[in-house]
C-alpha cells in the first residue's frame, strides 16, 4: 500500500530545519540566505532587522534555528537570545558577528546561544561547521549540543585558506 501524500510529504519535511535570520544588514541577510540555500537542509522561513521583530516573528513562525547578529538597533541580539532561550521550545540559536572578542562570545554563551560564528574570514565554512556540529549531515538537531561551537573555526579548518 502507498502513503498518502500528506504523510509522505511530512516525512520528507522532518530533516529541514526552519530558520529565521536576523540581521540589521541587507548584504548579510542575503549571503547569510545564501549559505543556508546551498546549505540544503534549511528552509529560510523569514527575516528580521531588530531583535524587536525577531522576537516577534520566532513567536509567530516558530523556527527550529535562528542565525543572530549581535549588534542591532532597538533590541540587540544578545537581548533578543536571552528572550528567546526563556521559551518553553526555544529554537537553536547562533549568533553571527563581527564582534570576535572574548567578551562577545561569553556574553552570548551566557544569553544560551548555542554556537557562535564570526563574520570575518571564511563566513560559510565557519557557519556551515556550526550547523554540522549542531544538526548534523541529515539536518537533525542533535542534543546536549551546547557549548560546542564556541570556537574561532571549526574543527579540521585549514590554516592555510587564510595563508597563517
Amino acid at each position: 500500500m502507498n502513503t498518502p501524500p500528506r504523510n509522505r510529504a511530512k516525512a520528507i519535511s522532518q530533516t529541514r530545519v526552519t530558520t529565521l535570520v536576523v540581521d540589521d544588514s541587507p548584504f548579510m541577510l542575503k549571503t547569510l540566505s545564501q549559505i543556508l540555500e546551498r546549505a540544503g537542509n534549511f528552509d529560510l522561513v523569514g527575516t528580521a532587522t531588530d531583535g524587536c521583530q525577531a522576537l516577534r516573528y520566532v513567536s509567530m513562525l516558530t523556527p527550529e534555528l535562528v542565525l543572530m547578529d549581535i549588534h542591532m538597533p532597538r533590541f540587540n541580539g544578545i537581548q533578543a537570545t536571552r528572550y528567546i532561550k526563556q521559551g518553553e521550545h526555544p529554537p537553536v540559536v547562533i549568533i553571527i558577528t563581527s564582534d570576535d572578542s572574548s567578551d562577545a562570545k561569553a556574553t552570548a554563551e551566557d544569553a544560551g546561544a548555542d554556537a557562535f560564528v564570526s563574520k570575518e574570514g571564511n563566513l560559510r565554512h565557519q557557519l556551515m561547521g556550526a550547523l554540522q556540529n549542531l544538526f548534523g549531515p541529515s539536518g537533525e538537531r542533535r542534543e546536549a549540543a551546547g557549548g560546542i561551537s564556541f570556537q574561532n573555526r571549526p574543527a579540521g579548518y585549514a590554516k592555510q585558506e587564510h595563508g597563517t
